[in-house]
């Protein structure tokens, strides 16, 4: 992350994201919202979820001394459902960041209001929020990812671990822990920008069995996001202001946009990337794994989908019914994932070393 930081609940009635009708206005033009209707709970069992990463830094307000106030952020939400996701990600420390990270510091709230104010944003809309902020903690402050569910409850709160030089030196501390949880049927985690350069964060991110992380970000994560994908097995969601991102589990960009990118310069798309991932879907390594392999094609046909990474020694299982499981048919023929492949051998191997001590 650049050391430079300045950049561009109460229960309530469900809202049905999937009858939002229109937009409003965005750097992609003015579009306008009807009033969703209430929601069906969500369905237990999925196959597929739809991630926003936006691009955008709401103004400046001292969350400190004039309350907590997200009106901006609930703006550009309204806008984001346009594309109805499931889950809505903002960039690194967005409600904090607009007159820069001194400032920042200065005007961070404490957790309680902060959530609750995500809260009514959530319910509101009926989707999982990430909204980044600068999290005040008596005489401490973090870099705070909290995650929200559509109902408003406050999932997770990840700490970043890694802050830079820059930010240490500017009063943030460090978090220690590496929290995943269930959000509306998803494992989900979060790492913050310059973690990415740690790979323990993303070794107890897969420990754990996240299915999505959140990165919100002050760069671009590029291909060691993509290494972090396709080897930890997860999806992840970049956010940050000049071009946000989807990658999928394969280590793709399913999708790339931002205030940088062209067409929303020239306010023909908006600042957000969108995309639909899988997450019924596992990693496992081909040893041994791959002999099922025609076992599996014979009884599952095109419900299963194998899709194989030869160079790496890697596979991707998924299926494509929500009544199937991925777990179910690894259990069926005996497939054992990537995740516990690793940790078995690591205990076989340390118990072979030679004890040279004496």
């Amino acid at each position: 992350m650049p050391e430079d930081h300045s950049s561009p609940a109460s229960a309530g009635p469900a809202i049905n994201r999937r009858q939002v009708l229109g937009a409003v206005g965005a750097a992609a033009g003015v579009l306008t919202l009807a009033r969703p209707a209430a929601a069906a709970p969500a369905a237990e069992n999925k196959c597929f979820v739809r991630v926003a990463a936006v691009s955008y830094t709401p103004p400046f307000h001292d969350h400190r001394r004039e309350g907590v106030n997200l009106a901006a952020l609930r703006e550009m939400t309204a806008k984001v459902m346009h594309d109805r996701p499931d889950f809505i990600c903002y960039p690194e420390v967005c409600s904090c960041i607009a007159n820069g990270f001194e400032k920042g510091i200065e005007s961070a709230p404490e957790l309680e209001p902060y959530f609750a104010e995500v809260g009514k944003i959530a319910r509101e809309f009926n989707v999982a929020l990430v909204a980044p902020f600068i999290e005040r903690q008596g005489t401490r402050f973090f870099n705070s990812a909290p995650i929200v569910d559509r109902r408003g409850n406050l999932v997770l709160v990840y700490r970043k671990n890694y802050p830079t030089i820059g930010e240490l030196e500017a009063g943030i501390s460090p978090g220690r822990d590496i929290p995943v949880g269930d959000c509306d049927g998803v494992r989900v985690g979060a790492a913050v920008c310059f973690d990415a350069n740690f790979d323990n964060v993303a070794a107890e991110l897969e420990r754990q069995k996240a299915q999505l992380v959140f990165w919100p970000s002050m760069y671009w994560g590029g291909s060691l996001l993509q290494h972090w994908a396709l080897r930890y097995g997860f999806s992840i969601a970049v956010a940050y202001v000049a071009e946000s991102a989807v990658i999928d589990m394969t280590g793709r960009f399913l999708d790339r946009r931002g205030t940088d990118s062209l067409k929303v310069r020239q306010n023909l798309q908006p600042p957000w990337a969108v995309a639909q991932i899988n997450i019924n879907r596992e990693l496992y390594h081909l040893d041994d794994n791959q002999l099922r392999f025609p076992a599996m094609r014979e009884k599952y046909g095109p419900d299963v989908e194998i899709e194989v990474f030869e160079p790496e020694g890697y596979f991707l299982m998924s299926t494509r019914r929500p009544d199937l499981p991925v777990a179910t048919v690894a259990s069926e023929f005996r497939l054992e994932t990537l995740r516990d492949y690793l940790a078995r051998s690591v205990k076989l191997r340390n118990e072979r070393l030679p004890d040279d001590r004496h």
